[in-house]
This record gives structure tokens, C-alpha cells and sequence, in this order.
């Protein structure tokens, strides 16, 4: 019967499929398990190798943690789809931050949000502990993601949708700030003193164009500001030259021009470190807080030297070690104390005996 041999010939095709299906199946879990297994172990000999010339060994050094951390280094990407006017504002941020920054021109297949972990290799291959990525879409236009890192982990991550985008191309200022001065930030409103989440879109941006504290300030080498001012659920970030005016007084009168970029932005979504984290991060090491306590009888000479006054106890002269001589033994000098004095009281003997003769 012909129906019947198709119907036997269909029940064995149908059983070969499924044990070809779950062969290759057990194949390529087995590949994908072998492989996962293999990169492991790489990764665990490319983070315990240790250097292998004197390059290596210093490069090494370089990314060790520091009792004084230099300033932070930023970079700067492209998502798959990105704006004009959002590729604009990575460009300016990125001048802004110069030499400190690199900017990846090329599109980036990454989602920070979703997957961390290649934002963190890239960061960790240039040194970078800001990160900034711009994205577009129809549904989310004109998105920009800042985020920051401790110990080449993402520490935490801030989403912002921009409106009123005007980059710095679009001004033309008269003067601009001199290469590696860095600006002075401004913050206005009281939701960067109340709200936790302008609190820590206050600190991203400290840290972001952050500097080496100064005791003092010259007011010719304050040249440009970056004012965020924050109304409602908006913030205004803008950026001014400084010019010092003549005032008629000693304080000089202070003249702004814009330079750009300019932006308004609201905070969409936040990834916020946990408390231990945050806690590890900005923990003080012990050396920078004893030194702080042990600054006592120091001051500077008109040259700028430093000079202390060191308070020790009185040294023992007789226990120190000097050069191994015979006439140098220890306890020698106790003998020729006894013979002098022996020498002395038998002079004064014999001077008793002439004087009792005559």
C-alpha cells in the first residue's frame, strides 16, 4: 500500500530529524561550555602574567592605585545610530576635556544599560574612568549616556534626553581659553542641594572636568565656566568665557561670553551605586590622614624650602657601633680612665713622700 509506506517513510525522517536536531544540540552546547571554559582560563592567565620587560612592568605600575589619583581621563563614543546634532555635543565635550579625552569617531554596536562589560574593557584599554555615549532613535531622540568607573567597574551610569542643542561651531567668540585650563563650575537651583538625583548628576560633572585643588587663585588664569542651572525637572548647561573688565576698584568687573556648547537635558534613567561601593570609593587612605595630623613644628623659608624641627631622645654614645679597631674596643676607654687615675694618685703618693722627707 502506497499510503502506508509513506506514512513509514515520514515517521522515520521525522525521527532522524530529531535525533540529528539533538545531536547537534548537545554539539553545540558542548562547543559553547568548551569555549566559555577556555576563555576563562585566558582571562585568569592575561590578569595573573606578569611582566615580561621593563615597559610592561611600568605600564603595570601605572594602573596600580595611587595614594593620589591623577585626573580623570574620559572617552567619548558613537552608538549604531547617532544625530548630527548628539555627534556635535560628543565632539565639544571631548575638546572640552582635551588632552584628557579620546573620541571614538566610528559607530558602536553597545548598549551600557544592557551590557557593561565592553564599555568596561574599552575604558580599562585607554585609561579612561568617564565614559560618554551618544544615541538616537524615533522613539528616544538625541540621548546621551555619562557614566563613570572605580576599579574598572561602571560605578554609575546617568541617561539625559537633550533639547535646545546648540554646538560650539555655532558660536563665534572673540577669544578662546588657553589648551588644559580647566573651567570653574557653577551650579544653580535647589535641587542640586535637596534632590539625591540632581546630587549625583552634581557629582558626575565635579568629577567629569575635575582639577587639583588649589589653596589660591589668580583671577587672570580664570578664563572660562560651565553653569548648569536647574529649573524643575530641566537642566541648562552652559558655557561662558570669562573676561576681566576694568571696574574702577581692585576687583575687576566680570564679562561673559558664550562659547558653547548649549543644551538643556532631563534626567531619564539612573543606574546608582550601592552603599558599600560607594563607600569603598570614597573611603581616605589611612597615609593622607596621618600625614595631615603630623604636620607640627614645620614652616617655609623665603626660598619655599620646609624646614621642621625634629624632637628626639638623647642618644646613647657609648652603644653605637664604630669602625672595629683594636683601639677602638668596646671598654677601652674605661681602661685608660682606670690607668689615669692610677697614674694621677701615685704622683700625688709620691709628691706626700718628698714633702713628709723634707
Amino acid at each position: 500500500d502506497y499510503s502506508s509506506t509513506e506514512a513509514v517513510t515520514c515517521t522515520c525522517l521525522s525521527v532522524l530529524a530529531s535525533r540529528h536536531s539533538h545531536s547537534s544540540e548537545r554539539r553545540t552546547s558542548y562547543s559553547k561550555e568548551q569555549s566559555s571554559r577556555h576563555r576563562f582560563v585566558r582571562m585568569a592567565t592575561i590578569q595573573a602574567r606578569k611582566p615580561k620587560n621593563r615597559a610592561a612592568k611600568k605600564a603595570m605600575q601605572l594602573r596600580e592605585p595611587k595614594l593620589v589619583e591623577l585626573g580623570r581621563s574620559s572617552l567619548f563614543m558613537r552608538g549604531t545610530s547617532t544625530s548630527e546634532s548628539i555627534t556635535e555635543i560628543l565632539k565639544d565635550l571631548h575638546d572640552l576635556k582635551k588632552p584628557d579625552s579620546r573620541y571614538f569617531p566610528r559607530r558602536n554596536d553597545k548598549r551600557p544599560f544592557e551590557d557593561e562589560t565592553s564599555v568596561e574593557f574599552l575604558c580599562m584599554k585607554n585609561e579612561a574612568s568617564v565614559f560618554g555615549f551618544g544615541s538616537h532613535s524615533k522613539k528616544r531622540p538625541n540621548y546621551l549616556v555619562l557614566g563613570r568607573l572605580f576599579n574598572y567597574k561602571v560605578y554609575d551610569m546617568h541617561e539625559f534626553s537633550l533639547t535646545n542643542i546648540r554646538p560650539a561651531n555655532a558660536f563665534k567668540p572673540t577669544k578662546f581659553p588657553a589648551m588644559m585650563n580647566r573651567p570653574v563650575l557653577i551650579f544653580q537651583g535647589e535641587a542640586f542641594e535637596t534632590d539625591p538625583k540632581f546630587q549625583e548628576v552634581k557629582s558626575l560633572f565635579l568629577d567629569m572636568f575635575s582639577h587639583a585643588a588649589q589653596g589660591k587663585i589668580n583671577l587672570a588664569g580664570v578664563e572660562h565656566s560651565i553653569v548648569l542651572t536647574a529649573s524643575g525637572d530641566t537642566v541648562a548647561f552652559r558655557h561662558y568665557r570669562i573676561g576681566l573688565k576694568k571696574s574702577g576698584g581692585r576687583v575687576p568687573r566680570a564679562d561673559l561670553e558664550e562659547l558653547g556648547p548649549r543644551f538643556d537635558f532631563k534626567i531619564d534613567r539612573q543606574r546608582l551605586p550601592s552603599l558599600d561601593l560607594k563607600k569603598t570609593a570614597m573611603k581616605i587612605p589611612k597615609q593622607l590622614t596621618a600625614s595631615s595630623k603630623l604636620r607640627k613644628n614645620t614652616e617655609k623659608n623665603a626660598l619655599g624650602d620646609t624646614i621642621g624641627r625634629v624632637h628626639m631622645e638623647k642618644q646613647q654614645m657609648d652603644d653605637l657601633q664604630t669602625r672595629k679597631m683594636t683601639g677602638l674596643k668596646r671598654g677601652r676607654d674605661k681602661v685608660v680612665e682606670a690607668d689615669r687615675v692610677e697614674q694621677e694618685e701615685k704622683k700625688a703618693r709620691l709628691a706626700l713622700e718628698e714633702a713628709g722627707e723634707q
